[in-house]
């Protein structure tokens, strides 16, 4: 048997046997005909009242709930915005810091390289007079 069912399986058996159970029980009480009728048309519409009613109970339960599901899947989709918006911030910074790092190497080696020809110039230069 399905758990699944919410439990409308157990209401409808309910509603089912309360219907024989009463048709059983008006059949087999010693009434003329006119006031089994009347029983019977009583019962029926009292067991039509309670199964309107559970339903009009069920149709707003589950309004309620997908209104509640609803707000918990707005307030979830503004969670995940925000922490993408974060990430996105966070990662700008990341990609600006590292291209503020890159530049700064990239102006060491400059130098470093500048300074390096100029020492290699320096020393060409003195020995071609040395020599």
């Amino acid at each position: 048997m399905s758990s699944n069912n919410d439990g409308s399986e157990f209401f409808k058996g309910l509603i089912f046997g309360g219907m024989i159970g009463a048709v059983a029980a008006l059949l087999y009480a010693p009434k003329s005909g006119k006031e089994m009728r009347d029983d019977l048309r009583k019962a029926s519409l009292d067991l039509m009242d309670d199964a309107e009613t559970k339903l009009e109970s069920v149709q707003k339960e589950a309004e309620s709930l997908m209104q509640e599901t609803n707000k918990q899947l707005l307030a979830l989709r503004k969670e995940a915005e925000s922490a993408l918006a974060e990430l996105k911030s966070d990662a700008t910074g990341k990609v600006q810091g590292g291209k503020a790092a890159v530049g700064k190497e990239k102006d060491r080696i400059k130098d470093a390289l500048e300074a390096g020809i100029s020492a290699y110039k320096q020393e060409k230069q003195s020995k071609a007079k040395k020599a």
